[in-house]
């Protein structure tokens, strides 16, 4: 790939970027802030791909970039959330526990006004620039190649021990990097069987966002928050809910550790 081809890609990704957060700061849409998300993540990605870790002075995604998108990646969590809680109410015909709804909807405020503050005077041009000019004059096979291989290496050592929700956030964070640079991968390594047709590796990190999105759910009935309502019932109902969100996220451990078992033989099979 050429340096003509490898601006092109990233002032793409700037463009919607650019185009979503201007929309972001006025509503606040949740598919608004997922697009915005995943436009970012296919950025680093593809800077993993470039391997431009040593020609860029500081993080792959730049401060203000990276700060937006931690800000608005938690006000789409609190939104998941409500969502997720509001399902629950219906199904179960349960009151509003409308004391946690305020300090959810108080919190999300919160976030919104902050990462307005931060973009009132801001722009991601910069960013973009600083990224540009670290951007390698062509890419090359061997470094489509290395990248690849080490990221089914980190996979395998990652697989070896899930032992808790940040071990498994990071074996997404790995399966994300080969889904979104796949198309350039796929021809130069054997992916194994299971995540080598890019259909079902996206539906493996499709499985992995939602777990990750239900262990954030449950941290939002925490202590941390349930600790501050006064009710006894609605402290209960929080506590239902919080009993329910735990049996989905372990159904849903129940459902992936098949998939694990079987990414594990076959890399060491292939290795």
């Amino acid at each position: 790939m050429k340096e003509k081809q490898i601006v092109e890609i990233v002032e793409d990704r700037f463009k919607t970027i650019n185009k979503l957060y201007h929309k972001i700061i006025k509503e606040f849409d949740k598919d608004d802030i997922h697009n915005f998300r995943i436009e970012v993540k296919k950025l680093r990605a593809f800077l993993r791909l470039l391997d431009i870790k040593k020609e860029i002075d500081g993080p792959l995604i730049p401060k203000t970039l990276k700060t937006f998108y931690g800000y608005i990646g938690i006000i789409r969590n609190i939104q998941l959330h409500r969502h997720s809680l509001f399902k629950y109410i219906t199904d179960y015909k349960t009151e509003k526990p409308e004391a946690y709804l305020k300090i959810l909807d108080d919190e999300k405020a919160y976030w919104q006004k902050d990462a307005k503050a931060l973009m009132e005077d801001s722009n991601f041009d910069e960013a973009e620039n600083k990224i540009i000019k670290s951007l390698p004059g062509k890419l090359e096979k061997l470094t489509i190649k290395n990248f690849a291989e080490s990221k089914l290496d980190e996979l395998k050592k990652q697989l070896e021990d899930l032992k808790d929700d940040v071990a498994i956030h990071t074996t997404r964070k790995i399966l994300k990097d080969i889904f979104y640079n796949y198309d350039y991968i796929k021809k130069y390594v054997d992916l194994p069987e299971t995540i080598s047709k890019k259909d079902n590796l996206k539906l493996l990190t499709a499985q992995l966002g939602d777990l990750r999105d239900k262990t954030i759910q449950l941290e939002f009935l925490s202590d941390e928050y349930t600790g501050k309502i006064k009710d006894e019932n609605e402290k209960a109902t929080l506590l239902k809910v919080k009993d329910e969100f735990e049996y989905e996220k372990q159904m849903m451990l129940h459902q992936l550790q098949y998939r694990f078992n079987e990414l594990r033989k076959q890399l060491y099979v292939q290795q």
